[in-house]
């Protein structure tokens, strides 16, 4: 109260098996949380509670008194608004008398435009209070968490060290001076008062229960904006996992007063944003900007802050720091307290994952597909599983298909591993059985189904007179019954949905091409289906849209049948990424429009080919002829 952040008091009651029990709560407005004071012939300090969006944590004496379970149990209280049952979420252990361990992690941890005074009372003076409280309290142990920024780093063969002095250039930051201040200050604990304390330096974090978030801004920063140019610095990069094993071991193993670099693997950024890239699906990154105009931009922002008087988000001291190379060795961590090594591609799977969760990745159209639950055939690679991934990243619930099961059970699990709720269910679109089971399944694990994407396809190349009657089969079965089966067992569902069905087709589906005149049927046919449903659905709100893909970038192992039909690699070059045609299809989703043409090459033809036939089918057999390789290139 002498802080002045306690501004109401209000008497409650709690409902207990003794009767009723005198309850003070007083409501903290800086937190948005209460504390409930209970009197129970107990110190006030020994019972209490903590409210924060109507869940409460309970203390021990308190979850005692009342009986009330450690998890899963509630408290009723009588408040002026009448009468109201809350969960109880957690215990608070007061382990003061009983010369446990401290953690102490709690730290302010802006750097960039941080307020100085309030940055050294909570890093250095709240951590010199922990201090104190460890000594009077006796604890067996404290482990301090500071930053590796205590410590200069070195360039990727030198790496920065545990001996090394605090970086130049790093004075004056607000941040790296309270955390090497409070690491300093816990040494002299352990030198002049005998604390027994262990201080663990983390570099940069990513991962899970990321609230704010702190470390995975930088990978939502990237995710939202598309970068596709980056600084030439770099940093070391951890899973949090990793630090928190880390400290779990130095409880034990590791030795007083010694200091700790807990770290995982140096990147730049180039790197570490092109493995963002390629496990999200975003652009990659392309370039690295000259060091020399990022300071100037910097210089400039800094400059146009100071005169509008407000803190630009990027200024000349992050471009500065964007420059360094801020490569650690965590080799003592790992030898003497068996510092975990996490792939860093997990760490950014578990980033995006808690970005997700908590709300923080805003990606374009996230609002249409949050909570929907999405069907996509031919899900596990290519298009295909690239829609199933943008999917998710905005909170969509997906069921994907596809004959090879391995394969679609690894798709399935990168899926969840970026927080997606996914069914998997392996077997042929062009069979009605397998049909009705993915869909029968999908409303049974969640309930409905609000988009099918009829993606599953198979491509194939040969003159009419070559072809073996088996490949044409197959391609029209799987190219067209594969889209009419999961739909006819799907409409009823997705009539309640007013929901949408999406074919996924090609260039071939608007004008036809040599060589490939069976799965250019098909692909027309499908046209002609969205069409008629379409207008026959349309009383039940549900619509119908149309993709024709220009030639996509293909996984290696992908394979198109010859006309013997044997299976032969593609031989055509990518006019767009498996990503980048996913983003397209999420905004026709996202507007329920009629059809998308990709590929500057494929718009062009289409408009061509709708004022004059002749003039495409001349520009084709053209092109077949050359000895330049045209219609190879561009087909």
């Amino acid at each position: 109260q002498g802080a002045g952040l306690l501004d109401t008091l209000r008497a409650v009651v709690v409902d207990s098996p003794e009767g009723p029990i005198s309850v003070a709560a007083v409501h903290n407005p800086n937190y948005g949380s209460e504390r409930i004071y209970v009197s129970a012939n107990l110190p006030p300090e020994q019972i209490w509670a903590a409210m924060l969006n109507d869940k409460v944590i309970i203390s021990e004496p308190l979850a005692n008194r009342l009986d009330i379970p450690r998890h899963g149990g509630s408290i009723t209280l009588a408040t002026t608004g009448g009468l109201h049952t809350f969960p109880v979420v957690g215990v608070y252990y007061d382990y003061t008398s009983s010369q446990g361990s401290v953690s102490m992690s709690a730290a302010t941890y802006r750097r960039w435009w941080a307020d100085e005074a309030v940055t050294r009372r909570v890093n250095v003076h709240g951590a010199r209070r922990i201090l104190d409280a460890c000594l009077e309290a006796k604890v067996r142990r404290l482990i301090m968490v500071g930053s590796a920024s205590s410590f200069t780093p070195g360039p990727i063969d030198r790496p920065g060290a545990e001996d090394a002095p605090f970086p130049e250039l790093y004075h004056g930051v607000p941040y790296m001076e309270s955390k090497h201040e409070a690491a300093e200050l816990t040494r002299q604990y352990v030198r002049e008062r005998g604390l027994d304390a262990v201080i663990v330096a983390p570099t940069f974090l990513l991962g899970p229960f990321d609230s704010r978030p702190s470390g995975g801004e930088m990978v939502r920063q990237f995710l939202q904006k598309r970068m596709t140019m980056t600084s030439p610095g770099g940093r070391n990069f951890v899973h949090a996992g990793n630090v928190a094993a880390a400290m779990i071991a130095a409880l034990d193993r590791g030795r007083v007063g010694e200091t700790y670099i807990l770290g995982g693997v140096n990147l730049s950024y180039f790197d570490f944003f092109n493995r963002v890239a390629k496990i999200s699906g975003a652009p990659a990154v392309k370039r690295v900007l000259p060091g020399v105009a990022l300071l100037a931009a910097g210089s400039a922002a800094s400059a146009v802050g100071s005169l509008l008087k407000k803190k630009p988000v990027f200024n000349r001291d992050i471009a500065r720091f964007s420059l360094v190379e801020t490569f650690y060795n965590s080799d003592k961590a790992k030898r003497e307290l068996g510092l975990p090594d996490t792939d860093i591609e997990v760490a950014i799977e578990d980033s995006i994952k808690s970005l997700i969760g908590y709300g923080h990745l805003a990606l374009p159209h996230a609002e249409k597909f949050r909570g929907k639950v999405v069907v996509i055939t031919g899900g596990s690679r290519g298009v295909g599983f690239a829609l199933a991934r943008a999917l998710v990243l905005r909170g969509a619930k997906v069921t994907i298909g596809a004959r090879g099961e391995k394969r679609l059970m690894d798709s399935k699990a990168k899926l969840e591993r970026l927080g997606g709720e996914v069914l998997a269910l392996a077997g042929d679109v062009a069979d009605w059985d397998y049909a009705q089971k993915l869909v029968s399944a999908t409303v049974e694990r969640f309930g409905g189904i609000d988009i099918l994407v009829n993606n599953a396809g198979v491509s194939m190349r040969g003159k009419l007179d070559e072809l073996a009657p088996s490949v044409s089969e197959q391609v029209v079965r799987t190219n067209l019954l594969g889209s009419v089966y999961p739909t006819q067992a799907a409409i009823t569902h997705l009539q309640r949905a007013r929901g949408q069905v999406v074919f996924i087709s090609s260039i071939a589906g608007i004008f036809g091409l040599p060589v490939a005149s069976v799965y250019c049927a098909t692909k027309k046919a499908l046209t002609g289906f969205a069409e008629s449903l379409r207008v026959e659905q349309a009383p039940h709100g549900l619509t119908a849209g149309v993709v024709y893909l220009g030639f996509t970038e293909h996984d290696p192992e992908k394979r198109i049948l010859a006309a013997d039909g044997s299976a032969v690699p593609p031989d055509r070059p990518a006019h767009h990424t498996q990503a980048g045609a996913a983003e397209l299809i999420i905004d026709l989703m996202a507007k329920r429009k009629r059809s998308l043409v990709m590929t500057p090459v494929g718009k062009l033809g289409a408009g061509i080919y709708r004022l004059s036939p002749t003039v495409i089918e001349k520009a084709v057999t053209w092109a077949m002829n050359s000895r330049l390789g045209i219609y190879k290139k561009f087909s």
